[in-house]
């Protein structure tokens, strides 16, 4: 006999089902007992408890030709969700995820209720009944059909079989969960003491979750926030099929800006060319224990948030899970990634950070497990809980690995610095010293120098003093006369030019010296001065010149007294310092730009470490002051100075030709075209 003749024929339920058992029609009883074990006849069929409940509301729905049932089951005072479904029609189907939102009536037999969503439905509400406690209720609504007492009796004991059934489902769920909870919480703490990478752990979570749960699928989704150029504003498959090829993203990026837990603001608009910042969701773990799954086209490694109805759900509804029972199948994006036409039943645990206290609302969400099976399942809170506890795991083992980056960076960072203050400390402790080695060699110049001058000055004096004293004396005969007034004379001049070289070093110490530039003949000016300096060499050492000077004499317009100078100082030190029975060579040689004169003679070497000092001031060779050689320290210092007053370089080389025997050149460069500047 058919559900609607149950339920509709006035001759099968006109007396009460009480009068009928009375009148003990063993025909009747046979009746009701049938139908009520045809409704229960799941409880019987299936093992599995997830199943027994939605087949237990299918069957309730086709044996009173419902249009919708539900059974719901309490969590708290007021709270309460949708254990199990069966929608027949459409209408009836889009209010499951809503009727949470409506307390349900307290009946303890069943009774109608004008459900406003439903308004002209029939709804039938009973509570659900087990060990003496009320723990949830069954909503049937039915249109056009009158609900008759026999009816509402078969209902009444359908619901304390199905109460039954779902205490023995929360408690199968409890045994098992506290079965699969060990294995997962040691599989994921021995890798996070292993210190495996984020992507490992979260691969190992969801493979043991997929299994444990005898789910289908689970995947790890990752938020990140990038600048990209503006799209255009269109939705179709190409652009979608473009979007998803994007797999710029890095896997291992778990620290980029995350979003915040609220519903996507509409796209704003923007000029064209101009650069907006757009969400990507990365696929970071995925794994399917579906066998033989090959999908028309291989899965993307990113897509975008906003191209995804279920991501943004799933964003607005944080930090709560999100679940999808099948009826909607998203856009074209979701029915690619997570092809919710296979694996209908769906669940999306949002990934944020793990705190000390409560969840707070307004913390970032940097992502979702996302866990889904091929059949209609009803997600316990015992499960989700689970599913939580281990993503607050991960959150934490993240957070201590960022924490632990975060720290080997500030130290090494630390380190650095100090390696780098140490450097630096040695660095300027090492250009200390080096200023005090100069400071102790300048106070040493310094005392040597003022030791010298006194010496050059006081020499002089001296001998001017000894012959006016000879002078003085009456019976001087006339050649002692010249003799003594020549010595004046001599000793006046050496006076005269010490105190001249002090005074132009002076003046090009301060820069007071004025360039004053006339032409002169090189070949005629060189040959005088040589040979008034010759004059002067010590007699004693047999010394000769030799002058090499080219055929056309060279002019040259340059500071005549400033080169008079600087030929006549070289001279005199060429002189001082040559050998004895040698000879002082004087080269003059014209190049296209420059005009080259070198001075060289045969003298003692010079060492390395005087060579680079030699035109320091106050600078004077190893040794020199103890051969008493006269002279101040001043004289190349001036020279150096004066070739750079005429534009000019100035160099000495000191070349071994024989043991104790060097060839010692000072050469100067004098440019043919002066810079005026």
């Amino acid at each position: 006999m058919g559900r609607s003749v149950y339920l509709r024929s006035p001759v099968r339920v006109a007396l009460p089902l009480a009068h009928r058992l009375l009148m003990q029609d063993s025909r009747e009883i046979d009746y009701f007992g049938q139908r009520i074990l045809q409704i229960v006849q799941p409880l019987a069929a299936t093992e599995d408890r997830q199943e027994m409940l939605p087949l237990l509301a299918r069957s309730v729905a086709n044996n009173f030709a419902a249009d919708g049932c539900w059974i719901v089951q309490y969590l708290s005072p007021g709270v309460f969700r949708v254990a199990a479904s069966a929608c027949v029609s459409h209408r009836a189907n889009s209010i499951t995820n809503q009727l949470t939102n409506y307390p349900l009536p307290t009946a303890a037999t069943p009774m109608l209720w004008r459900m406003p969503l439903l308004p002209d439905y029939q709804v039938m509400v009973v509570e659900l009944c087990a060990q003496g406690q009320v723990i949830g209720g069954l909503v049937v609504a039915t249109k056009g059909v009158e609900w008759y007492e026999e009816a509402k009796l078969v209902l009444q004991v359908v619901a304390d079989f199905i109460g039954i059934g779902l205490l023995e489902r929360d408690l199968q769920v409890q045994a098992d969960i506290s079965q699969i909870y060990p294995k997962l919480h040691y599989r994921l703490t021995q890798a996070v003491v292993e210190n495996q990478q984020i992507d490992k752990l979260f691969e190992i979570a969801v493979a043991d979750m997929v299994e444990g749960l005898k789910l289908n699928r689970g995947l790890v989704l990752t938020l990140k926030a990038s600048d990209t150029s503006k799209q255009p504003a269109a939705h179709s498959e190409t652009l979608v099929a473009a979007h998803l090829a994007d797999d710029s993203l890095e896997i291992s990026e778990w620290d980029r800006p995350l979003a915040e837990p609220a519903t996507a603001p509409a796209p704003a608009l923007v000029s064209p060319g101009a650069t907006k910042t757009t969400t990507q969701i990365q696929i970071v773990t995925t794994i399917d224990n579906r066998k033989g799954n090959l999908l028309s086209q291989p899965l993307p490694s990113s897509f975008l948030l906003e191209e995804s109805h279920f991501c943004k759900t799933a964003l607005a509804n944080a930090p709560n899970p999100t679940i999808f029972d099948g009826n909607d199948l998203g856009t074209p994006t979701d029915r690619l990634i997570f092809q919710a036409d296979r694996l209908p039943s769906m669940v999306m645990i949002p990934l944020m950070g793990a705190t000390s206290g409560h969840r707070q609302p307004k913390q970032p969400v940097w992502g979702w497990l996302v866990l889904q099976t091929n059949r209609s399942r009803h997600w316990h809170p015992v499960e989700l809980n689970l599913l939580q506890c281990q993503i607050y795991q991960i959150a934490l083992a993240r957070i201590h690995r960022k924490a632990l980056k975060q720290a080997r960076n500030a130290v090494a960072n630390r380190t650095s610095q100090v390696q780098t203050s140490l450097q630096l400390q040695a660095k300027l402790h090492d250009v200390g010293r080096k200023r005090m080695e100069k400071l102790r060699q300048a106070n040493e110049l310094k005392d040597e120098f003022i030791s010298t001058i006194g010496h050059e000055l006081r020499t002089p004096l001296t001998s001017m003093s000894l012959a006016i004293k000879m002078l003085r004396q009456v019976d001087v005969d006339p050649a002692r006369r010249e003799q003594y007034l020549d010595i004046l004379d001599e000793q006046c001049q050496r006076e005269i030019k010490l105190v001249n070289d002090l005074l132009k070093f002076q003046q090009f110490e301060t820069r007071q010296v004025e360039y004053r530039p006339q032409r002169i003949s090189l070949n005629q000016f060189i040959s005088e001065q040589a040979t008034l300096v010759a004059d002067r060499w010590d007699d004693s050492k047999s010394l000769e010149l030799a002058l090499y000077l080219p055929q056309v004499s060279p002019q040259i317009d340059t500071d005549a007294d400033s080169f008079n100078h600087i030929v006549e100082e070289l001279l005199i030190n060429a002189g001082k310092f040559a050998l004895p029975n040698t000879m002082v060579e004087v080269l003059l040689t014209v190049e296209p730009e420059r005009i080259i004169f070198q001075i060289a003679n045969l003298s003692k070497p010079i060492s390395d470490e005087d060579l680079p000092n030699l035109f320091d001031r106050f600078r004077r060779g190893a040794g020199i002051t103890q051969q008493a050689i006269a002279g101040t320290g001043l004289g190349l210092s001036l020279v150096k100075s004066m070739v750079e007053h005429i534009q000019g370089t100035i160099s000495v080389t000191s070349s071994i030709v024989q043991p104790a025997v060097a060839k010692t050149s000072f050469t100067i460069a004098i440019p043919t075209v002066l810079d005026r500047h």
